[in-house]
């Protein structure tokens, strides 16, 4: 398959606002997400995104590339027992698992694909 592109989304502790963060998904393993905040996320775009304030990641979507999974990562380091699998998120399921990882305010936050 091709590269993808797909988004996060998350909501502010706070506020309630939601933040829809752009995702590109590359075809292979081993690879990290890269986002972009302001408009469709590319492969040159930024390997995290980080949050101007405290939120809650509840949604992943996207499509399947050739990778299974991702695990979450935060400040450079996985977050222990936060994977995702590709099918289970993808965008064209109306049952897509929901997440609930709280990210505080300017942390790192990325995915490294498996």
């Amino acid at each position: 398959m091709a590269a993808q592109a797909g988004s996060m989304k998350f909501i502010s502790v706070a506020t309630g606002e939601a933040f829809v963060v752009d995702i590109y998904i590359p075809d292979s393993t081993g690879t990290y997400l890269t986002f972009n905040g302001v408009g469709l996320a590319a492969s040159t775009s930024t390997t995290y995104w980080a949050p101007p304030e405290d939120v809650v990641l509840t949604e992943i979507s996207g499509a399947a590339p050739t990778a299974v999974g991702a695990v979450l990562i935060m400040d450079g380091s996985p977050v222990k027992n936060h994977t995702f699998r590709w099918a289970n998120q993808l965008a064209t399921l109306a049952t897509r698992l929901t997440h609930k990882v709280v990210i505080p305010a300017g942390t790192q936050f990325g995915a490294l694909q498996f």
